[in-house]
């Protein structure tokens, strides 16, 4: 954001959202607390902001209808001769947009993993959030793994190959609905396994984890969790996965 406030940028949006696009896979859809509420921190910590036209409205993105009618609003506060159609016609085909991106995700995943069983090569669920595809973040975790011989997915590359199935506790986020049927699929396969990333110690990650290991665990799987905040030295990162290789290859 700073970036784009020294590049001249005279108006930033970023839209609080309660709640994710639901996926039917869970009690409910909530984007976890930083995730849904992120601009408010930012707005009452980021002196920057007092320069610019900062946008942050609630948004609804459960359905087509419910964004166009939360969206219309706020985009008219930036530009009144923006008309509800307009917003309508460019919100269809956002939502068309995200579908063929989920459906190229899903996609690619299933390759992924039709390539690793025709290679006879075990496959890693690294499973996290979407911020952890950040390289400030993942640190190239998943590079590292593929060196050691894994075939890499992400949860939710995958996560459609498993039932919706009932945990034991209140499954009420999105991330981690998928992470759970992740877990599921790892458990179904004897030649898949995941790897949990947790950072910014989130206190969710509490529950989640604990879930995920049962899930495992009841199929005869290892639970591997990498903590990666701060982490800028792989080592000990290689350590965790050669340890998890070596257990496997032990198991046989």
């Amino acid at each position: 954001m700073l970036e784009l406030i020294e590049q001249g940028v005279d108006t930033l949006f970023y839209p609080c959202l309660t709640y994710n696009v639901d996926e039917k896979a869970g009690d409910n859809h909530f984007n976890c607390p930083v995730v849904a509420y992120y601009a408010e921190l930012l707005n009452g910590n980021m002196e920057a902001l007092r320069n610019v036209r900062f946008l942050y409205p609630y948004l609804d993105i459960s359905s087509p209808r419910a964004l166009t009618r939360s969206l219309t609003p706020a985009l008219q506060a930036a530009d009144a001769s923006i008309g509800k159609g307009e917003v309508r016609a460019a919100v269809q085909a956002g939502f068309e947009a995200y579908e063929r991106y989920k459906n190229d995700l899903r996609a690619e995943g299933e390759r992924a993993i039709a390539y690793a069983r025709a290679h006879r090569k075990r496959i890693m669920i690294l499973a996290g959030r979407p911020y952890h595809t950040d390289p400030e973040i993942g640190h190239g975790i998943d590079k590292l793994a593929v060196s050691l011989g894994f075939v890499v997915v992400s949860e939710d590359a995958v996560c459609h190959l498993a039932p919706v199935q009932k945990v034991h506790v209140l499954d009420q986020w999105t991330f981690h609905s998928r992470l759970y049927r992740a877990a599921r699929y790892a458990a179904m396969h004897e030649d898949t396994e995941l790897v949990q990333l947790v950072s910014f110690g989130c206190g969710v990650d509490a529950i989640t984890t604990d879930e995920v290991r049962e899930i495992l665990e009841s199929s005869q799987k290892y639970y591997t969790q990498l903590k990666i905040d701060e982490v800028t030295n792989l080592g000990a990162v290689k350590i965790r996965l050669r340890s998890l290789l070596g257990a496997l290859e032990e198991r046989g």
